[in-house]
């Protein structure tokens, strides 16, 4: 029996990713007991808003997180998970390079520092493909104590 239910709920999990599932199905997955499937509804960019907007309020922070990064997502909804009580939420909107700069903006301003350094970086990173010789490789492996100064960073 057991086995017969995880061959559902990887069928489901492949469904609930696929281009072709059905804005019907996608709501009926949306309300899965398993977490994954339901964050990958969220993932879907052909999740109809109505889904979006149930699972923007889904009680397993990773499910917001991959509403808050498909950029399938209107701002409205991003925005309202920008001031998420978890930090984790908000970090993966401050990592999103999809995530809109008026709400990076926002983010910057947050009280934790890793979100608002994080947003201000993924910010710097969306406004150098404006000026694509002025990248540098600075992301990877990086834990800063103060966002502010480059020379207080530390690399793995």
């Amino acid at each position: 029996m057991m086995r017969v239910k995880c061959f559902a709920d990887l069928s489901n999990y492949v469904r609930a990713g696929s281009e072709n599932c059905s804005p019907h199905l996608l709501s009926e997955l949306a309300h899965s007991e398993v977490d994954r499937i339901r964050e990958r509804v969220a993932e879907n960019k052909y999740a109809p808003l109505e889904v979006l907007e149930l699972l923007a309020e889904d009680k397993n922070p990773e499910v917001r997180i991959a509403v808050g990064t498909n950029t399938s997502t209107p701002t409205h909804i991003r925005y309202s998970l920008a001031f998420d009580q978890d930090p984790n939420v908000r970090f993966g909107l401050a990592e999103d390079v999809n995530t809109p700069v008026e709400l990076l903006n926002k983010l910057t301003e947050d009280s934790n520092p890793y979100i608002s350094c994080r947003a201000e970086e993924t910010k710097e990173i969306i406004l150098s493909r404006e000026h694509p010789n002025s990248l540098e490789c600075h992301r990877f492996f990086r834990w800063a104590s103060k966002c502010a100064d480059p020379s207080e960073l530390r690399y793995a």
